[in-house]
């Protein structure tokens, strides 16, 4: 056998090799996601030990008191199919006993994670707030491009900043249909509504939490608004990201 084809067969048998190597370790990256659900409902999705984001019904009270979905009192249980979580608890907000009400529904999908949010009051209470939210480290998404897709217009494209400015904290606001966030890379976080709805992207270390807040506002008022047994909120939506997510949790 001529060197020359020696060489060739070596040099096929080098690429072959890396290819495999490669996709060996895309492999073990795509098993890497976890979201695990705490027991007030609050989703964290980590890659390792690194946390990607976190997804949480939260509200704010009167005088714009922050009451996240930690402190909600729930009860978590399996849905009957096997796919995922069903959260039943209630969030106080107000030193009287008003809270609300929620039912969420988190589950696995090829995708990723798809939530079901149903939030209700039992007796009048007010709000200057209520929400849900996705939030992002800066320590992972500082500088990392944001897209929003919006009903018959153009897209908007928006980066995170690197650093806090404090005259100008919030990011993007105005109506929307899906949000993605540093799109092709291993960190890539996609949000996708069932419908357009107003959406609220800030840097939340204007309030010393170092994260990124994508928000889907039910309520966000100055004056407050007093919610009855009447009212009714309700969000849907998709959650993906570069790789599979596990789902674990009580």
């Amino acid at each position: 056998m001529h060197t020359s084809a020696v060489r060739d067969g070596m040099t096929r048998s080098l690429v072959a090799l890396s290819l495999l190597l490669a996709l060996a370790a895309c492999a073990g990256a795509q098993q890497a996601l976890t979201a695990t659900v705490e027991p007030s409902g609050t989703i964290r999705v980590v890659s390792g030990a690194v946390e990607l984001a976190m997804v949480e019904l939260n509200a704010h009270a009167t005088g714009w008191q922050h009451v996240p979905q930690a402190q909600a009192t729930a009860r978590v249980s399996d849905l009957p199919d096997g796919t995922g979580k069903r959260i039943e608890g209630t969030l106080p907000v107000d030193a009287a006993g008003g809270v609300l009400q929620f039912t969420q529904t988190v589950r696995s999908t090829p995708e990723g994670l798809q939530f079901e949010y149903n939030v209700n009051v039992s007796q009048a209470v007010k709000v200057n707030g209520l929400q849900l939210s996705v939030c992002l480290p800066t320590a992972r998404y500082g500088g990392k491009e944001l897209f929003i897709g919006q009903p018959d217009r153009d897209p908007q494209i928006r980066s995170f900043p690197e650093q806090l400015n404090e005259q100008n904290f919030q990011v993007w606001s105005g109506e929307g249909e899906r949000v993605e966030v540093a799109r092709g890379m291993p960190e890539a976080v996609a949000v996708r509504l069932r419908a357009a709805t107003d959406i609220l992207v800030q840097d939340l270390r204007r309030w010393q939490h170092e994260t990124y807040e994508i928000r889907f506002p039910a309520i966000m008022e100055d004056g407050g608004r007093e919610l009855t047994p009447d009212d009714r909120f309700h969000l849907d939506f998709i959650v993906t990201f570069a790789a599979p997510v596990r789902m674990a949790g009580p």
